[in-house]
């Protein structure tokens, strides 16, 4: 390994050793590939990220974004669909480039998503309770809940409609499911392509009996489904959430959930992860629930270490990563675009 070589810090944690699995890509053209303690503090992100060129950069409770303090370094790819754990604006203010993996996940994500959706408007959890607490026989379980629901005679609200959110429509328009979507992002003619119809974000709250929400997290997102919102849901409405937990504002859904005036929820994310016997979302009768498993099967789990080593390559390289979260970024190293070679 020659000392000018391409050197990659890799965080431990969260599938580093999926990345160590499939590093054939930053081998094959010499970079250096180092597993370092995940950071808790910025005189840690200092000294564990000093002398390397690239970052493999995993969730964890520290946000990275000492970027002024590590001169060398040109790229750090997330290997997640979130990249909430890195200070976007830091980095480009710095010249490093970020990059991430948005499509490892898609379709696993939006079936955690429907488990959730169908748990919660058939009253699952509450259908289990109440079989715990003696009530075994059908006409004595269904008596004791009102409204069980049923897809096809649903309207389901997304809020946001990326990939995950358009997976999400697929799937729900097959039981027969109506699909309305707030997405101020989207054209219209798009969402009608999808079979979605466009509508204000009250009107997405007010009409709908399932919402899911589909949302990143940035600090403009941070509690964007508050008290006010949940308060528009009709009482016998689910909440869905399968993006970021903070997204949600969760104790307010805890207050809607325990007064009735919402009647269900289906959660894979927490504003506090990972989440405890004492969280109080977990412990009510009517929410559903999973501890973030939307991206975890044995496929997407390779494909973080696949796309994570390959996109790092890229940089080695001087290329662009294929999903740059920061394209306005002037980069320390000089990018260019990957694209099909002349043909003579």
């Amino acid at each position: 390994m020659s000392d000018d070589s391409f050197r990659v810090a890799l965080t431990d944690g969260l599938r580093h050793e999926r990345v160590v699995e499939h590093r054939q890509p930053l081998d094959a053209i010499g970079a250096a590939l180092d597993v370092v303690p995940a950071p808790t503090s910025d005189d840690e992100a200092v000294e564990r990220f000093s002398g390397y060129q690239g970052v493999i950069y995993s969730h964890g409770h520290y946000r990275l974004h000492t970027f002024d303090e590590l001169p060398e370094l040109v790229g750090v790819i997330a290997p997640t669909v979130g990249v909430d754990h890195v200070d976007i604006e830091a980095a480009t203010a710095a010249g490093v480039v970020v990059g991430n993996i948005p499509t490892f996940a898609t379709e696993q994500t939006a079936d955690t998503a429907l488990y959730l959706i169908l748990g919660a408007v058939r009253r699952i959890p509450r259908i289990l309770t109440e079989w715990e607490t003696g009530h075994r026989n059908i006409a004595e379980w269904e008596r004791r809940i009102d409204h069980i629901g049923d897809m096809r005679a649903s309207t389901l609200a997304l809020i946001g409609l990326g990939r995950i959110g358009r997976a999400v429509a697929v799937r729900v328009q097959a039981f027969g499911t109506r699909c309305i979507a707030y997405a101020p992002t989207v054209s219209p003619w798009e969402a009608q392509g999808l079979g979605v119809e466009l509508v204000g974000l009250h009107e997405a709250f007010e009409q709908s009996d399932i919402v899911s929400v589909h949302l990143p997290y940035t600090p403009r997102t941070h509690h964007f489904v508050d008290a006010g919102l949940l308060a528009r849901m009709k009482p016998t409405a689910a909440l869905i959430n399968v993006s970021r937990g903070p997204i949600v504002d969760e104790a307010a859904l805890v207050s809607a959930l325990e007064s009735g005036a919402i009647a269900a929820a289906g959660v894979d994310v927490f504003e506090s992860e990972p989440p405890t016997p004492d969280t109080p979302l977990i412990n009510l009768p009517n929410v559903i629930w999973t501890p973030h498993i939307g991206g975890s099967t044995s496929v997407s789990v390779h494909r973080v270490g696949q796309g994570s080593a390959e996109q790092m390559a890229w940089i080695a390289q001087g290329y662009w990563p294929r999903d740059t979260v920061n394209p306005e970024v002037e980069p320390r190293k000089p990018l260019r675009r990957r694209g099909y070679p002349e043909r003579s």
